[in-house]
């Protein structure tokens, strides 16, 4: 059995519209006769880099948090109170010996980060969702919210989205990312489901770094968390409500971008109602459209979007939903974070229809755990269920096909 080696291309890398054709033309992946077998990649092989960032943008000061917040190894840094600071790096929490000396200081560290996005906290709205110069997330929650002051959370995502780190840091092997390539460039519609710090942002901005550049983007968040390296691009964000101003909700973003004349639209996080309005998009001609929910399972995502979409305030019955769903979606993506702080696709999924008022999915691609070895918790491999897709069939009649014995 030969192994797969397979490197997949960044197709939107190309400065012109990258016919279909060239995705048929990919240069060989394995040879049409020779059996395919499973991509014989190391799990778990994150990178353990010590490299600081240079800030080449005014960053807030934010006193003995600074060296945290340029050391690109750090993830997220959670400031519980005064005398308790938490890292997530390279997959695990861990406490640090940092300490903020007094409140005072931990309300100016406040301060500064809200006088740079130009945030405002007050008794009416103590908690805040804001995004630093360079792209990190930040909540603030204040008191009366919390008893010990005010709780800083900031989440750093990587500049460098390119699909081979991902592979080399175990998330999924050479085989599910030229797939998952070709499935944005082939305009599937793609739900990326999984818990909180899975890693469904970084897969999503991954997966739209495929997009090819000739094509008109318009995402809409309420946080911004999308990095999109994209000329034709539209980035929306909801508003919220204010003494003289409605809120703007991704609901009304998503009716407003249909006049936009979008080729794909990309939803940061579908949390209530608007749900409905992205199965709408995905169903009147914005093939290629993306999201993400929360849930932990394929299933579970499923079930979950259609709880959304009940939520939007429009009547109808749930199998009219359900119809829309499996009408509208072609992909669900599952993404975990295990107990050993590794972040892994563990099933990837077709939405094959519907049947006796069930949505029907069927595997293709699946993480198969083996614990036999206790010094390596969580550790497994990476495998194909053999079941060849439906949608195959029309990539083909646009000029899109795999090898032979890919799905094997």
């Amino acid at each position: 059995m030969a192994d797969v080696k397979i490197k997949p291309k960044v197709i939107s890398k190309q400065d012109e519209q990258p016919s279909l054709s060239k995705v048929q033309a990919h240069p060989n992946i394995v040879d049409e006769e020779e059996e395919v077998t499973d991509a014989q990649i190391p799990l778990g092989g994150q990178e353990n880099t010590q490299e600081t960032i240079t800030p080449n943008i005014d960053l807030p000061d934010l006193g003995v948090l600074n060296s945290l917040l340029l050391d690109s190894s750090i993830t997220e840094i959670m400031v519980n109170d005064t005398r308790n600071v938490m890292i997530e790096k390279n997959g695990s929490l861990a406490k640090t010996d940092i300490k903020i000396d007094t409140k005072e200081e931990l309300n100016r560290i406040t301060r500064n980060i809200l006088d740079v996005t130009g945030g405002i906290i007050s008794p009416d709205q103590p908690y805040l969702d804001l995004m630093l110069p360079g792209g990190s997330r930040v909540n603030i929650t204040a008191s009366p919210l919390v008893s010990s002051g005010t709780c800083i959370t900031i989440r750093k995502h990587s500049k460098k989205l390119k699909i081979e780190r991902l592979i080399q840091a175990g998330a999924l092997d050479q085989r599910m990312a030229y797939f998952l390539n070709v499935c944005v460039v082939g305009k599937l519609n793609i739900l990326i489901s999984g818990g909180t710090g899975s890693g469904k942002t970084t897969l999503l901005n991954t997966l739209c770094s495929f997009i090819p550049k000739s094509e008109r983007v318009i995402t809409i968040e309420e946080t911004p968390e999308i990095i999109l390296n994209h000329e034709n691009k539209v980035m929306m964000q909801t508003k919220p409500q204010t003494p003289t101003s409605p809120a703007i909700t991704e609901s009304d973003l998503l009716a407003n971008a249909l006049r936009m004349r979008p080729d794909r639209i990309i939803v940061g996080e579908c949390r209530r109602g608007e749900a409905l309005d992205m199965l709408q998009a995905m169903n009147t001609g914005h093939e290629g459209s993306m999201t993400t929910i929360h849930a932990n399972s394929t299933r579970d995502g499923i079930s979950r979007l259609e709880t959304l979409c009940l939520l939007s305030g429009v009547e109808l019955p749930l199998l009219a939903i359900k119809k829309q769903a499996a009408s509208a979606l072609d992909l669900v993506i599952q993404i975990k974070r295990f107990r050993n702080g590794k972040r892994r696709i563990t099933n990837i999924s077709e939405i094959s229809g519907i049947e006796n008022n069930v949505i029907t999915m069927q595997e293709i691609f699946t993480f198969e755990l083996d614990n036999s070895d206790p010094t390596k918790p969580d550790s497994g491999r990476f495998k194909t269920t053999g079941f060849v897709p439906k949608f195959i069939e029309t990539l083909r009649k646009e000029g899109i096909d795999f090898p032979k014995n890919y799905f094997g």
